[in-house]
């Protein structure tokens, strides 16, 4: 049993070392690793033989002659991952191959779920096209999906936007998919997306602060989601900030509820805001510094907690970075202390909506033992 462990660790360490320095040689792999070169042969020409690494790519001669190296690389097309995103009234499936490439996608807007039955219609039907476009069932390896709620061992628990209670979806699409399906929830799998090929790639030590119609947040630490005790780690939208919760005074729902109280209008939303804030308007300018002041109290407890090497914002507000960059360096530099201030970086999240569909893709991988950072 040990050594059995130990062999699925190196084929994991192995697998995320290809990934990571592609095109790289076994010897280089041996070497990084400091494995035996006898049994990163031998574990190397089993991920040959199941289609998932390939070698080849000769690369240069050395000075005095003899053999090119040969190279090792992830084939992209080894296996296909089926991802899904839910958020709120919006949804996203798509077709990645092994390097998180989207290849076939759908979105939806302003859409309903009702609970399972609908979601299960929904994902059933449209999955199904996907498949077949992208060139049958044998072609997938598996699916993720990110969802919001909460999320323990792959089983549903609660998602009040799904209309799911207690719920084993991901059994359910596995019988129907007939293939693995990991299931977690979208504020870590947008940042398991940013860790990847994000704004987080860098680094192994990090928050992701999501500002919505609430706020969550994603804590990585070594490139692993840390969940806490029952899965609820990172639910800051409920830390006691000036006499409230951080997220009835930090979200977009508090921005916009503010601006719509000093103006008297209704149907204000994010983006209309940022869009007068940058014309000049004085009311959702100075809304907006309230807003950044109060995130980066928020944001400031985070920082002396897990002291990251790195704070990603994220969320549809935050794409506004030349809006609200300034402003946060300021009240970061305010209110954080000194020492861990000089030694934490703010970054705004990269990939927008596709963070649900790359996370899940990555959390597969991830669940398979393929590590990519």
């Amino acid at each position: 049993m040990k050594n059995s462990s130990v062999k699925q660790n190196n084929r994991s360490d192995i697998l995320s070392v290809i990934m990571a320095r592609q095109p790289v040689s076994r010897k280089q792999v041996s070497e990084l690793l400091e494995i035996s070169p006898a049994a990163v042969t031998n574990i190397v020409d089993e991920l040959i033989s199941s289609g998932l690494v390939v070698e080849g790519a000769f690369g240069e001669a050395s000075a005095r002659g003899g053999r090119r190296p040969i190279f090792l690389r992830i084939c992209e097309e080894a296996g296909l991952v089926l991802t899904a995103a839910f958020r709120l009234q919006n949804a996203w499936i798509s077709v990645c191959n092994l390097m998180g490439k989207e290849l076939f996608s759908r979105s939806y807007a302003d859409f309903s779920f009702d609970g399972m039955p609908r979601l299960f219609q929904t994902l059933s039907a449209d999955t199904a096209q996907l498949i077949e476009q992208a060139g049958g069932r044998e072609r997938f390896v598996g699916a993720g999906l990110s969802i919001p709620g909460t999320v323990e061992n792959n089983r549903v628990l609660y998602s009040p936007e799904l209309g799911l209670v207690d719920c084993d979806l991901a059994a359910v699409l596995q019988k129907e998919l007939q293939m693995p399906v990991y299931i977690d929830k979208d504020v870590y799998l947008n940042a398991l997306g940013e860790n990847w090929m994000g704004a987080g790639w860098d680094y192994s030590d990090f928050v992701v602060v999501t500002i919505g119609t609430g706020i969550g947040s994603a804590i990585i630490i070594n490139n692993r989601i840390y969940r806490g005790h029952c899965s609820m780690a990172g639910e800051i939208g409920y830390m006691w900030v000036k006499d409230h919760h951080f997220q009835d005074i930090a979200s977009t729902t508090a921005l916009v509820q503010h601006v719509e109280a000093q103006t008297k209008e209704a149907d204000l939303n994010g983006k209309i805001i940022c869009a007068r804030a940058k014309r000049g308007d004085a009311v959702c300018m100075q809304a907006i510094r309230e807003l950044c002041s109060h995130i980066a109290i928020g944001v400031s407890s985070c920082a002396c907690l897990m002291n990251p090497q790195i704070v990603i914002l994220g969320g549809g507000i935050m794409t506004q970075k030349e809006l609200f960059a300034p402003l946060m360096e300021t009240y970061l530099k305010q209110y954080m202390n000194e020492e861990i201030y000089a030694h934490t970086q703010l970054a705004f999240a990269q990939l927008g909506n596709r963070a649900g569909m790359v996370g899940a893709c990555a959390y597969w991988m991830k669940q398979e033992g393929i590590r990519f950072a």
